[in-house]
């Protein structure tokens, strides 16, 4: 082979060389992203299972306050017509 066949190989194969280095660190790159991207959506993940429990719990505490406001209003509402009977007795006497 001539010098200039050598040659035109040789700038080939260096340039070939550039573009597997080029898309190396652009693969790198893209690795780099993914990762932080990965943590981004664990993070998310972990944030919506803590709003997922905490909604859970304001949810039965909201069930237990509205069991006891029932349980106080039916009490009330057996006062108030105990009370009206006895007015009615005072009245009738």
């Amino acid at each position: 082979m001539d010098e200039q066949k050598l040659d035109l190989i040789l700038q080939k194969l260096e340039s070939l060389e550039s573009g597997q280095v080029e898309l190396q660190q652009i693969t790198r790159a893209i690795r780099d992203r993914q990762e932080e991207t990965d943590a981004k959506l664990e993070a998310l993940t972990m944030d919506g299972n803590k709003i997922q429990g905490n909604t859970v719990r304001i949810e039965q505490k909201l069930d237990e306050n509205l069991s006891d406001v029932r349980g106080d209003v039916r009490y009330l509402s057996h006062r108030v017509v105990a009370l009206e009977m006895e007015v009615d007795k005072l009245k009738n006497r």
